[in-house]
C-alpha cells in the first residue's frame, strides 16, 4: 500500500517513452526492452564495431550492445547515464549484456575486465564513471576478474564531442597508466566503454595494456554510433 502510495506521488517512468514501469519492470518498460537497437556484434565477426579498430590496436573480439540512434532509446539512455547520474541504470545494462554474451565470452576465454577510467576531476563532478557500473554489472553475471582501479588516467582531456578522428586521438594520446601489472600477465582482457565512435579512446587505452604487458585484448561499449 505504501509502495502504490509513493508511486503515485513519486510514479516510476520508463526512460524512453515515460510510460508508467508494472512491478516487475526497471527503467524501461516491455516494449521499450523488445524494441532496443541491438547490433547482435557478438554473434558476427567482422562486425562494424571490429572494422572500425582495423590495424590499429591487437584485438580478438569487439561489439557493442546498442547502435546510438538520434533522438532515440539509446540516446536517451546514454543521457540519463552521463547527465542525470542514473548508475543503477548502467548496472542493469551490464548484467543484461552480460547475459547476452555469456557464450561469447567462454568461447574466447575471456576472464577480466577493464573499464576505461574517469580522470579524478571529471568523476568528481560527474560522480561516478558510467562505463565502470556497466563493467561492473558485466562481472556481477560473469566470472570475469575486474582490473578497472589498476588503469588510470594520468592527464585531464576535453570531452570527445565534436572533435574530429585525428583531434580524439591526440585528445587521448598517452593519458593512461597502468599499474599493478603482473594481475594483467597472460590474461584475456574486455576492455569497456560507454560509447565507440572512432574508437580513439579505447584504441589509447588497450594500447598502453598491451605495450606494457602479455595479453590479449578483446572490446565492448555500451553503444556504437557510427
Amino acid at each position: 500500500m505504501i509502495g502504490d502510495l509513493l508511486n503515485l506521488i513519486f510514479p516510476n517512468l520508463c526512460i524512453s517513452c515515460n510510460a508508467s514501469l508494472s512491478r516487475n519492470e526497471r527503467h524501461l518498460c516491455l516494449g521499450c526492452l523488445i524494441r532496443l537497437p541491438e547490433t547482435q556484434h557478438h554473434l558476427t565477426k567482422e562486425n562494424s564495431v571490429e572494422k572500425t579498430l582495423w590495424g590499429r590496436i591487437p584485438f580478438e573480439r569487439a561489439f557493442s550492445f546498442l547502435y546510438f540512434n538520434q533522438k532515440g532509446t539509446t540516446q536517451k539512455l546514454l543521457h540519463e547515464l552521463k547527465y542525470k547520474g542514473n548508475e543503477e541504470l548502467a548496472h542493469f545494462l551490464g548484467e543484461m549484456y552480460a547475459n547476452k554474451i555469456r557464450k561469447t565470452v567462454e568461447d574466447h576465454g575471456i576472464n577480466a575486465i577493464v573499464a576505461i577510467p574517469l580522470h579524478k576531476m571529471k568523476m568528481a563532478k560527474r560522480g561516478y564513471n558510467q562505463s565502470l557500473a556497466f563493467a561492473n554489472g558485466m562481472a556481477n553475471q560473469l566470472p570475469l576478474e575486474n582490473l578497472s582501479d589498476y588503469v588510470s588516467r594520468k592527464k585531464y582531456t576535453d570531452t570527445q564531442t565534436k572533435k574530429s578522428r585525428i583531434d580524439r586521438w591526440d585528445n587521448v594520446n598517452s593519458v593512461f597508466a597502468i599499474q599493478n601489472l603482473q594481475s594483467f600477465e597472460n590474461k584475456h582482457i574486455l576492455v569497456v566503454d560507454d560509447v565507440i565512435t572512432t574508437g580513439a579512446t579505447i584504441e589509447s587505452c588497450a594500447s598502453e595494456i598491451t605495450k606494457s604487458v602479455n595479453c590479449r585484448i578483446s572490446i565492448a561499449s555500451i553503444a556504437y554510433a557510427a
